[in-house]
């Protein structure tokens, strides 16, 4: 597991810390982005920022 930083939302004690949102790939493939207090984590095969992770944080975006 290796943590994505946001640059939309601060989560280092962020009341959603181990949410986890179920994300549908575009090939149809579901994966799972987890908020830690050090960013963002997807299980997709990705090895940096995916965009199942920018997906989520764009739901941030209105919120915060």
């Amino acid at each position: 597991m290796g943590a994505h930083k946001s640059d939309i939302v601060n989560t280092k004690n962020h009341p959603w810390l181990g949410v986890r949102w179920p994300v549908k790939g575009s090939t149809g493939n579901k994966y799972i982005v987890t908020m830690f207090n050090s960013g963002f984590d997807c299980d997709c095969m990705a090895y940096r920022k995916c965009k199942h992770i920018k997906e989520v944080e764009a739901k941030f975006e209105d919120v915060e």
